[in-house]
């Protein structure tokens, strides 16, 4: 990738990727092409007499003419010839490059030579295989031509609010995204799963982590900006179960995104079917917990499972109660028992009854309350942007119910 940002175009794809990681000789040919760029050769300068004298013995070296003067690239090769056939000639040095650039050249280079050719076969070929699944999708054809596209023959392309085709092949390319942020507009990927599970989550995937991080370097601008306002944005994800990522260790994580979410002025809205499937794709480690902990509204509705019930109502808290507790207690001082029929008797005797509270702790919400919500219903842990309050019960109305009918009457309507 460092490389095809280094050659002229800066165009680089994911196809672009996955054939230079199964074709060694291509980053190869791909590091001299930049070498000559970044570290261009000296020039060679001969007099124009002696090319009209010596052509054919020079042709093989592609020559400039200037004037009386003729140059080629500085090669060990051209000298050699040039002094088997007695021609003087004079060493121009080559212009000095950006020294930017050439530290990145020779940081690529340190890597490929000392990193990567000196890992063990087998590694490299574990390596490449593993890069192969996730990237053998992007170089098929169809794919191909909408996510890995040419470099379109003009920069400006189209205009941003002109419609898109309806043909295969997008070629308006997306607009950088924090302009596209900045303008309030509404991003959409629209990609079923159902055609091709692996494609839809890799691009879902690259776009929500695109989208972040490109907020997550607002507080930068804002510090250079202080007296803009600075428009908020939204993330919303459906079946954020698809598209999550944790990255533990590695900092690119969406439960280290969503907790710098407010200094970003970013509001992140996910909607899963559980905190088990979350818990599934996440694997076995407490990480789901790191992201749960960063949403600090929580909406429930109806849960199934075992462990999602324990876990929501283990997060709405506990709450003290009175309970009441009853105790009986008989006394006689001459107790009897009938020979025939066994019916206990005596003399006098003396009944007690007592009642007692003490307090207990128990959940709020116990389990089986989240299995049994209804339709529209939901159990809340709201925080209002100050504090957190209380888990409460609450009642949704869907958008397409008229607005002045409330909840019970649409309930006994039918309609929910």
């Amino acid at each position: 990738i460092e490389l095809h940002r280094m050659s002229p175009d800066r165009w680089v794809t994911l196809r672009d990727v996955y054939r230079s990681t199964l074709d060694p000789k291509r980053i190869e040919r791909k590091l001299a092409e930049v070498e000559a760029r970044v570290e261009p050769p000296g020039t060679l300068r001969v007099p124009m007499a002696a090319m009209a004298s010596h052509g054919g013995e020079l042709a093989a070296w592609s020559w400039r003419t200037a004037g009386d003067v003729a140059r080629a690239p500085d090669e060990p090769a051209l000298r050699e010839q040039l002094g088997k056939l007695g021609i003087a000639f004079d060493v121009e040095p080559p212009v000095v490059g950006d020294p930017a650039r050439r530290e990145r050249l020779d940081a690529i280079r340190r890597w490929y030579a000392q990193d990567w050719q000196a890992l063990d076969p087998k590694l490299r070929s574990s390596i490449v295989e593993g890069l192969s699944v996730f990237l053998s999708v992007f170089d098929l054809p169809d794919v191909a031509a909408i996510f890995c596209p040419p470099r379109p023959p003009d920069a400006h392309g189209a205009p941003a609010d002109a419609p898109a085709a309806d043909a295969a092949p997008v070629v308006r390319p997306l607009p950088p995204l924090d302009e596209v942020i900045d303008a309030g507009k509404v991003l959409c990927l629209n990609m079923p799963a159902g055609t091709n599970p692996a494609l839809s989550r890799a691009v879902g995937v690259l776009l929500k982590q695109a989208w972040l991080q490109t907020l997550l370097r607002r507080p930068a601008e804002m510090a250079r900006r202080p007296g803009r306002i600075w428009r908020p944005a939204v993330f919303l994800c459906d079946e954020y179960q698809s598209f999550a990522t944790v990255g533990e260790d590695d900092p690119a994580g969406d439960e280290k995104a969503f907790a710098l979410t407010r200094q970003s002025r970013l509001i992140p809205i996910v909607a899963t079917q559980s905190i088990s499937s979350l818990r599934a794709v996440l694997g076995q480690s407490e990480a789901w917990r790191a992201l749960l902990q960063t949403l600090r509204t929580r909406i429930f509705l109806s849960l199934g499972d075992d462990s999602s019930v324990q876990i929501a109502s283990a997060l709405c808290g506990q709450v003290a109660r009175m309970k009441a507790s009853y105790s009986f207690s008989e006394q006689t001082s001459q107790a009897t028992a009938s020979l025939l029929s066994g019916a206990p008797g005596g003399g006098t005797g003396s009944l007690g009854a007592s009642k007692s509270f003490s307090e207990r702790r128990e959940a709020l919400f116990h389990p089986r309350d989240f299995a049994l919500l209804g339709n529209c219903q939901a159990i809340v842990l709201p925080y209002d942007g100050r504090r957190a309050l209380d888990a409460r019960r609450c009642y949704l109305k869907p958008d397409f119910l008229p607005r002045d009918r409330p909840y019970w009457r649409a309930r006994e309507a039918g309609d929910l």
